[in-house]
């Protein structure tokens, strides 16, 4: 595929062009819809009249309508739009970002979106979609899957194709809740997607910043005991990374706390362990949920998050955690590789 894009490249830059273009217009439509022309001008930056007729083209292709409202996306480009995704890392070129990293890293996959979600929030939705798409390919009925909340997995969610069913999956929360906003909870985010796939999920309804002595009491209860021995024997862990002092203050970290992960250079975090550059752990939250020592006996481990002001905290994961898959931005792709480099 890498060398047809190459080829096009070559012989008809222009054809690669128009496909730029107008994925551009119908990804914007999808995500913004109503949506003007002069909306879509001023977010994609080409001229109005460019716009004007590559809108026109697509409307009478059957990929979009237009009402008084604005412009709308058919369910004919909704499925275009779905086909064309698989091949975007091909058509921007990220797929050699990918290579790159997947070789430093010895990962079985890695995929990189174009564009960086720290720049434009949109980006995150498509790093949403593609976990989606991804995460359908691998599971198989009769699995176990176990899911972290925050932002880019609840667009994961959000972006599960209804039309699939697996009634033998089992969805299970990967942790406690953060007490963040309902939807991005882990909980949630596991229902969520259990109910796009037609599948059954169990919840934990436990916070995940216990003191340790309550975490061992509540551990001591069967029920908990039996939901723990779920996520233990998870197929499937899709797990979001986080900055080291964002996820910190995001846990209420006391300012001593705070200090001492100053101090010991912890730069991310991953399913309440703290990682400074080399991977080394240099804190841990206690908590109720999947242990570092777990992650061995889990076939496939896919880690999602982007961003250019996440590379450094990729970086550090992807060092000292176990890591089969990577789904990520082109930002953060670049920042990982410019940090390897440095390093």
């Amino acid at each position: 595929m890498d060398q047809l894009f190459s080829l096009m490249e070559r012989f008809a830059p222009e054809a690669l062009e128009l496909m730029i273009v107008r994925y551009q217009i119908l990804r914007q439509v999808f995500y913004q819809e109503p949506i003007g022309r002069r909306q879509i001008s001023k977010s994609l930056g080409y001229p109005e009249r460019t716009v004007r007729s590559e809108v026109e083209t697509l409307r009478t292709k059957g990929a979009l309508y237009t009402t008084a409202a604005g412009i709308f996306l058919t369910s004919y480009g909704q499925s275009l739009l779905r086909e064309i995704d698989q091949y975007i890392p091909f058509l921007y070129r990220t797929q050699t970002l990918a290579y790159e990293i997947k070789n430093m890293f010895n990962l079985v996959e890695v995929v990189v979106v174009p564009g960086d979600c720290t720049q434009n929030q949109l980006v995150k939705k498509d790093l949403g979609a593609a976990a989606a798409r991804y995460l359908q390919r691998i599971l198989k009925p009769g699995c176990i899957l176990a899911v972290t909340g925050g932002t880019t997995l609840a667009e994961m969610a959000a972006a599960m194709d209804h039309g699939s069913v697996m009634e033998n999956v089992l969805v299970v929360p990967a942790r406690g809740g953060l007490g963040e906003e309902m939807e991005q909870q882990a909980g949630t985010i596991a229902a969520r997607i259990a109910n796009s796939l037609g599948a059954q999920y169990r919840l934990l309804h436990i916070p995940d910043n216990l003191e340790e002595s309550t975490a061992q009491v509540l551990l001591q209860d069967s029920h908990v005991h039996g939901i723990i021995q779920t996520i233990k024997s998870s197929d499937i862990l899709v797990h979001g990374i986080g900055s080291a002092l964002e996820m910190a203050s995001r846990r209420n970290f006391t300012s001593a706390e705070l200090e001492q992960l100053r101090e010991s250079g912890a730069v991310g975090e991953a399913l309440r362990y703290y990682f400074d550059k080399a991977g080394k752990i240099v804190f841990e939250v206690a908590g109720i949920g999947l242990e570092q020592s777990d992650l061995a006996k889990i076939p496939e481990i896919v880690a999602v998050a982007g961003g250019s002001h996440k590379g450094e905290a990729i970086r550090a994961v992807l060092n000292g955690c176990r890591t089969t898959v990577l789904i990520t931005d082109e930002g953060a792709a670049l920042k990982i590789l410019s940090n390897n480099k440095k390093g």
